[in-house]
């Protein structure tokens, strides 16, 4: 991250405090404003207690029907014995009992949520709307600068490219004109020793091969076509 976006980063989360502190006194003076704040928070209270209740319920109704489980185990006999009439009949009058209390255990139980006072909802209100705006503030900086490092990434990788293709270019060039050089040279030679035997060439045979060429990276082609010929006219010197 540079300076600048740095210094404007710190500036900007600096003046945002007090602009969450004029939305409290915002939400506290106006009239629409704080029936905003007041349902809103009333809002996130019942949401909040439904959540916390709603733990509390299943742990409690997972206990009364395990403890209703168990009573009932206890009206099954284990063994077979000679009953009456009256007994049977009291054994599933009981059995029936623990049944009906095993499914009112299970059956989740209505809690009423008390409202939050006036004072209370308008200052949970703005307090939520002071941190949600400073929230947005900082997540739109982290946005920001996450878009501006990928466009300078994506900038950086066409400049690497436009090189690329400028080096290729220049390469090229200097191929050529070592083979121009080169065709001068031989011309040099042939008229200078007529009775020697004629040198076909002086460079790599794949000197003018541009396809084959390009197999190999542009400064290994370079440099040795450099080399290759600095040491053939050392050694006509």
């Amino acid at each position: 991250m540079s300076l600048t976006l740095k210094i404007s980063s710190l500036v900007i989360r600096t003046l945002s405090k007090p602009i969450a502190n004029q939305i409290k006194a915002q939400a506290r003076d106006h009239e629409g404003f704080r029936k905003v704040c007041v349902s809103m928070a009333q809002a996130l209270h019942r949401f909040d207690m439904r959540l916390r209740l709603g733990n509390i319920r299943d742990t409690n109704a997972s206990q009364r029907q395990a403890a209703a489980a168990a009573e009932a185990k206890k009206h099954i006999p284990t063994s077979p014995t000679v009953k009456t009439e009256a007994d049977t009949k009291a054994e599933e009058q009981a059995l029936a009992k623990a049944k009906a209390a095993a499914e009112e255990a299970a059956k989740p139980h209505k809690y009423r949520i008390r409202p939050l006072s006036e004072s209370k909802a308008i200052e949970s209100g703005a307090n939520f709307l002071s941190e949600t705006f400073l929230f947005l503030v900082a997540g739109g900086l982290i946005v920001f600068e996450s878009m501006r490092s990928r466009r300078k990434e994506s900038t950086r990788r066409e400049g690497v490219e436009d090189r690329l293709i400028e080096l290729e270019e220049s390469e090229r060039a200097t191929r050529e004109a070592l083979v121009a050089l080169e065709k001068e040279l031989l011309a040099l030679k042939s008229k200078h020793d007529e009775q020697a035997k004629p040198t076909l060439r002086i460079l790599p045979r794949e000197c003018g091969k541009h396809n084959q060429s390009r197999r190999q990276p542009w400064w290994n082609r370079a440099g040795g076509l450099q080399l290759h010929l600095i040491s053939h006219l050392a050694k006509m010197l």
